[in-house]
This record gives structure tokens, sequence and C-alpha cells, in this order.
């Protein structure tokens, strides 16, 4: 049997856009409880209850009317004419409260009517998932406010709007005190302190009594455990998503402990794709792979013990490629795909050292990897394949293990724009297993989860993708590679940053996967780009 390794040798981004310039009839983000709507002004924030008066950028005043926290646009205005809605509406780039919801890629994601739901009625892809923000969108990105996600349907129609902190009832994230119990946020692999988010509520805790328990996103299993000194609240979040943190402190004088409940949001910048599947705890496992090719390269893959400089994967991705004077034969396959320093971003970069050090991801991730990056003082390289997961055991929780499982993961942190990058999986081998194995691959932009392909996205019905065992059995050039999907950064009018996601159907109709074997993989390009993503 031919083994591998033979040599020896997305923090939540707030806004997602990448630092480019405004252009006419756009907005930039405002602060909260702020408006600044054509002669008049919008109405207040009501109150719990009766909707109370409010006042406009413009001296306006508007009565809001009754309702739980009611977003309200001004009915009067002194000062001047009131905002209609047809004023609101006239933005562009979709802030405020409008009559109905918009489907255009500029509104996607957002409220636009201000009825707590998000693109209701809007049409998607299979395996799309987009971030998504209920309520008044003039609060979309302001300070104690966070996107959820919403998931496209079997149907092709955007599902409800799970997780995220929101400017609907009854989150109202614009009101929200940040000095009790508040979401925090951080970047795959940081060592979080989760004692970060109980603010003013952890003052009056007992010595000792504090505890904090996390859940983690779907499919994220298994979960880190909860470590470290006094008070026990170190967390390290291996994969991007919304996490549920509970504390629960006593209080001298009290018999009942006190609890709260708040978000942790995890996520990188640029692009990060994570690919998961089954383990067993008895055996080694079986060994899939996860590749990305350089942007709209036409080059085959390369599964390869020492991988091609057109494909980021486990030979030629890992650290050790980009160690100076290391294995100058290895370096040479390693992925050079953009510029050098002095170039720095949102411009694509091969190195880059980002003053504040928590931003370099790399420098985070376990099993000692992160120091080494460290060590080498350059920064973060993309890309790179940070983990590269062959066993593991399910029973083990420390996420500094060895043989914590893991997803694999590759990220560009400053992808270009308007370019295919494509993605793909490859079943390296069964190790003599029979059992079946289904690919998952979660493909995060900014931090936001945009597509989930292999448990949903393909087949009609909708069911998950599947490698047999006979798909690994590690005879040459018959070993299957699944070509996932191709995906692009895309600046609209506005200079908002959006990712688009085409998966790879060998039937479109049916939305069967595109399956190669490992010599088609390796000896050619199939199928074809889709057309150039415009914004």
């Amino acid at each position: 049997m031919r083994r591998r390794r033979v040599h020896a040798a997305l923090f939540i981004i707030a806004a997602i856009g990448t630092g480019s310039a405004l252009v006419d009839g756009c907005s930039a983000a405002k602060e909260p409880n702020t408006f600044t709507t054509g002669t008049g002004g919008m109405g207040g924030i009501g109150a719990t209850g009766n909707g109370g008066a409010g006042t406009s950028s413009a001296s306006g005043s508007g009565t809001g009317g009754n309702g739980e926290g009611g977003l309200m646009l001004s009915t009067s205005g002194g000062g001047g004419s009131d905002a209609s809605v047809e004023d609101v509406m006239s933005n562009p780039c979709g802030t405020k409260c409008g009559p109905k919801e918009l489907c255009d890629p500029e509104h996607q994601g957002l409220d636009d009517n201000c009825d707590g739901q998000v693109d209701e009625g809007c049409g998607c892809s299979a395996g799309q998932v987009h971030s998504c923000f209920k309520g008044d969108p003039s609060y979309h990105n302001a300070v104690g406010c966070y996107d959820g996600s919403e998931k496209c349907s079997e149907q092709g129609t955007w599902g409800p709007c799970i997780g995220g902190v929101h400017a609907s009832p009854p989150d109202k994230c614009y009101i929200n005190d940040v000095t009790q119990c508040h979401p925090i946020s951080a970047s795959p692999f940081a060592d979080v302190h989760l004692k970060t988010g109980t603010g003013t509520f952890s003052f009056n805790a007992v010595a000792g009594s504090e505890v904090w328990t996390v859940e983690c996103p779907a499919g994220v299993s298994p979960c880190p455990a909860v470590s470290g000194a006094s008070p026990i609240d170190t967390f390290k979040p291996l994969q991007s998503g919304e996490y549920s943190v509970t504390y629960t402190k006593q209080v001298a004088g009290q018999t009942v402990p006190q609890t709260c409940t708040y978000p942790l949001f995890v996520g990188a910048p640029g692009l990060r794709v994570e690919l998961t599947w089954e383990h067993t705890a008895e055996d080694d496992g079986v060994d899939l792979d996860l590749h990305v090719k350089q942007p709209m390269s036409t080059l085959p893959w390369d599964i390869s013990s020492f991988g091609a400089p057109q494909d980021c994967g486990w030979g030629n991705c890992k650290l050790s490629p980009f160690s100076s004077g290391e294995d100058p034969f290895l370096e040479s396959d390693a992925p050079h795909w953009f510029a050098d320093p002095p170039v720095a971003p949102p411009l694509p970069v091969n190195w880059w050292l980002d003053p504040m050090m928590g931003s370099n991801t790399c420098y985070y991730a376990p099993r000692g990897i992160g120091q080494k990056w460290q060590d080498l003082g350059k920064g973060c390289h993309n890309p790179r394949l940070d983990i590269d997961n062959i066993t593991c055991d399910f029973s083990l929780t420390d996420p500094n293990d060895e043989n914590f499982c893991t997803p694999e993961n590759i990220n560009v942190d400053f992808p270009p724009e308007g370019q295919w990058t494509r993605i793909g999986v490859h079943y390296y081998s069964n190790h003599g297993l029979v059992y079946d194995v289904h690919p998952n691959v979660k493909i995060f932009c900014n931090g936001a989860l945009t597509a989930e392909l292999g448990s949903g996205g393909f087949y009609k019905p909708e069911s998950p993708v599947t490698f047999s065992s006979s798909d690994g059995e590690d005879v040459d050039n018959s070993n299957r590679f699944w070509v996932v999907a191709d995906v692009a950064f895309v600046n609209d009018k506005c200079g908002k940053s959006f990712c688009s996601v085409k998966p790879t159907y060998s039937d479109t109709n049916g939305k069967t996967p595109f399956f190669l074997l490992d010599g088609a993989a390796t000896s050619g390009f199939a199928p074809a780009y889709p057309p150039t993503p415009m914004p």
C-alpha cells in the first residue's frame, strides 16, 4: 500500500468590503441611530409598547407607531418635508427600510422591507449559503450587530436567517448593553478568553465558581473543550462559524447560580475552505485531501508527494516548502501565485506580516504549526494548508492534540477579484477500510459561510456526495477526484465585496457531482470555468 508524506522535508470581519472607494450614489456605513435621508428625516426607534417620538439628522421629528420596539418611518417632520419610502429607496446601496424585498446582489442578505425576514421569495442555487441581517439595514455592521446565515432550500429559495444578532426584536442589537454579557469574535485557531464576553456580569462571581460551556456550530464535531488556568475560560475554535457560550456563576448569599448566554463568532479574512469527513475511532480512518487551484489556471491537478505550483495541496502547501533553505526542491513546487512585498493588501500578495499580530491567523494553528510560522517571521503565506488531517480520534477534546479531529483547511487571505478559484477533493486512500465516506466542504468568504457542498447542493432529490471504499483503493490512476466548485470575489458598484460560488456538476439538471479519476485529474483540465463573474 502506498503511504503518503514520504518526504521529511477567517475574526469576523464586520464590514466585508476591502476598502474600495465608494462611487456616486453609495453611502458609507452609518453609525447606529443616525440617519441621512432626503430633506426631512426618519422617525426614531420606538420603545417597548408605544413607539416614541423620533428625531432625524435633518432636525425633523416623527411619531412612532405602536409595537414592540418598532422600527418606524417618520410620518411627519418639522424643519423639512417628510422622508417617504421613495426617499429611503433612492439609495442604490440598499440602506434602511423600503416597500419590498429586493433580490439583486447588492441587497442580498438584507431585510429590505424590515419585516423580520430576509430574501423571502428570492431565488438561489443549491448549496448556497449567505450572511443575513434582520431589521433595518441601516444597522447592518453597527457595533453589537452581527450577521446570521441563510441556506438555499431544495426548492431554490432562501430558508430562515439563523443565528446572528439582529436589529429586529427580540435582539434589537442597536440598544444592546455591551457592558453585560455580549457577543465576541475571534479568528480560527486563536485562544479566546471567554470571560471577555461577560462584561460586568461576572464582577460579583464567587472565586472558583465560574464555568463556561460552549456549543459548537452544526457539523463541528467534536467540539473543543474549554481549558486554561483559573478561571478556566480558554477556548480554541478550529473551525469558522457561530458558537454559543453559556456562562454560569455563583453569587455570595444566593443558592441559585446565575447564567447568561452569548455568541462567539469565528471567521477569517479572504477565502477559507474547510473539508470534513467521517473517521472511525478504532482504526486509521480513510484519507481525503483538499486541493485549491491557482485562480483561472487550466493546468491539471497534482496529487503527487510534492505537488505542483498551480495546485495547493498536502504535498506543497504546508509550512515546510515555504521555509527558506529547508528543501529547495520542495520550494520549487510550492505555489507562488501573487506578488511579494512591498506589494500590500488589499492586493493579492504571497506573504503578509500583518502589524496586528492577531490578524496573522496562521500563527495560532494547533499542533505546534502556528509557532513554526511565527518562528519563520514572515507572516502568513497565500495560499497555505494549515492542517492536513490523516488520522484522528473522536474521543479527544483537546484541539492541540495531534490526533484531535479537525478539518483540513486552505486559506487565501487576500484573493484576487473577478477570477475563479477551483476547489477539489481527492480520495487518497481507503487504508484498507470498506465503509463509505461523505466529504463536506464549507466555503467562507471574509468570515461568512457562502456555500456548504457535499452534505447538500447535489443530486435531485438532494442527497450527500458519497465516496465508496472502491474509490480509494490505491490502484494507480483509479482513485476518485471530486471537482467541487469555483469561487470568485467580486466588488459591486458600491465597493462591497461578495462571493460567487458555482458548484460543478457533470449533469446540471440532475445536479450530479463532477468526478474524475486520478489519471484524468492529473493529465488535463475539466470542466471549463463559468463565465467571468460580474458585479
